[in-house]
């Protein structure tokens, strides 16, 4: 399920102490001086936590998102004349949500000048442009590995509120509430005008013992005219990671709900793995425009071949993709079948035995109306003879399983984003699909130019 819907969180945010209002209700008369103050525990947390979102740029991570849709499902029963539901209106209790798919996406994140950015993994640099322009479909976000923390204890114009004790994991935490008004927010939805800010408001939990953040959330107020959904809410559980000869502080994992318009509802639960610190060596580069299939520098040089439109290609994929793990923007390679040749000579353009890489493009597993998967490849370079080439193919989808398992093959794409994909569909009530190493598909060229 496709969804047009979009927020981000901005991260173009100062981490300079502003002005900040407490309202207290007396907690600090009645904790004394024995006793651990909130006011003095926020303000070390606030310390703490502005110094640790800013050393996030030193750090990349990898950042897995596991996306679910809901939609409603009318009873077997049909419901005589009824009435309009409200937009933003709860489902009634005869209509409930019910799971229709998921997916999986897979990035490699970063922090820089207090904004995240984002590229597939394993690629050699960082894309400046949203996230919802590397990730075309469904709903994405940014803000859970550093700018949620950063808008939130660092920014101006934030409001606070301690609430009380709380036990969780046998320990006390202290909890407070916050909330940020529209003039002093950065975080930024998409409406049909544009990107537009918003309120927002939400609690976190503090150790008052290690000033350690514990948990924050973080709930849009009043979506800006033209929004897609009602509500947007972000769960974050944090922990320290050890990296080095530091400790970093990420969410262990980060569920984003967002409930739309007279719509489904979609939830994003999105974990960091394999974090890592650049070498005093490295650098960051950024893309002005980065493929979505490369996975390394392209080298075209010398014995670098131009295909022309229209040559078929038999490629057998070099490694299995289980969906149990395999996600959007994880590699792929496969192998060329058969030489590929000049049309009306012998001259043999691709050799067989020729490595052709790329990336997976989506990676879905559908349940409502007809359960099946689907998976889009995309390719764009070949290695043969020691040289790269740009290699650009289609793989057409089976039109007539698609029209009866009722899919839309349309992407939200345009160019060789569009065109340069294979789409495969798979038919089946189980819950995983492995597609095996040597799984043969037909392609053919599209024109690479010169």
């Amino acid at each position: 399920m496709e969804t047009e819907d979009g927020f981000r969180e901005t991260q173009a945010v100062s981490l300079t102490t502003g002005r900040f209002w407490f309202l207290w209700f007396g907690v600090a008369m009645a904790y004394g001086q024995a006793a651990h103050d909130p006011a003095a525990v926020l303000e070390q947390a606030r310390t703490r936590l502005q110094a640790m979102a800013h050393n996030l740029e030193r750090y990349v991570c990898v950042e897995t998102i596991n996306r679910s849709y809901y939609q409603r499902v009318a009873p077997a029963k049909a419901r005589a004349a009824p009435e309009p539901a409200a937009a933003c209106a709860p489902p009634p209790a005869d209509d409930p949500y019910q799971l229709a798919s998921t997916d999986r996406v897979r990035l490699e994140v970063t922090v820089s000048e207090g904004r995240e950015l984002h590229s597939w993994p394993g690629a050699t640099r960082f894309d400046e442009r949203d996230v919802d322009d590397l990730i075309r479909n469904g709903p994405v976000s940014t803000g859970s590995f550093g700018a949620y923390m950063n808008s939130v204890f660092g920014q101006p114009g934030v409001a606070y509120q301690y609430t009380g004790e709380q036990s969780a994991n046998g320990k006390n935490l202290f909890e407070y509430s916050y909330r940020v008004p529209l003039e002093a927010s950065h975080f930024e939805v998409k409406t049909d005008a544009g990107w537009r800010p918003t309120a927002y408001e939400g609690e976190f939990r503090l150790d008052p013992q290690t000033y350690e953040l514990q948990s924050l959330t973080v709930r849009t107020i009043d979506p800006p005219a033209g929004a897609a959904f009602c509500q947007a809410a972000s769960t974050l559980d944090y922990q320290l990671v050890h990296i080095g000869d530091s400790d970093l502080l990420l969410p262990h994992q980060a569920e984003l709900q967002i409930e739309l318009k007279n719509g489904p509802e979609t939830r994003n639960v999105t974990t960091f793995a394999n974090c890592r610190e650049y070498q005093a060596e490295s650098e960051i580069n950024f893309a002005e425009a980065a493929n979505t299939a490369s996975a390394a520098p392209q080298s075209f040089g010398r014995g670098r071949v131009t295909l022309p439109i229209g040559l078929p290609v038999t490629l057998a994929l070099e490694g299995p993709i289980d969906t149990a793990t395999a996600a959007a923007g994880d590699p792929v390679d496969a192998k060329v079948v058969k030489a590929v040749h000049r049309p009306g000579s012998n001259e043999e353009l691709v050799p067989a035995g020729a490595i052709v890489r790329g990336r997976i493009r989506r990676v879905e597993h559908h349940l409502l109306p007809s359960p099946y998967f689907r998976i889009v490849l995309a390719f764009n370079r070949v290695e043969a003879n020691g040289a790269v080439s740009p290699f650009v193919v289609r793989s057409e989808p089976d039109k007539e399983l698609a029209e009866k398992l009722n899919v839309n093959l349309d992407l939200r794409d345009t160019g060789i984003w569009y065109w340069g994909v294979g789409t495969f569909l798979f038919p089946t009530n189980k819950t995983q699909l492995v597609i095996p190493a040597g799984y043969e598909s037909k392609w053919f060229t599209l024109a690479t130019g010169r």
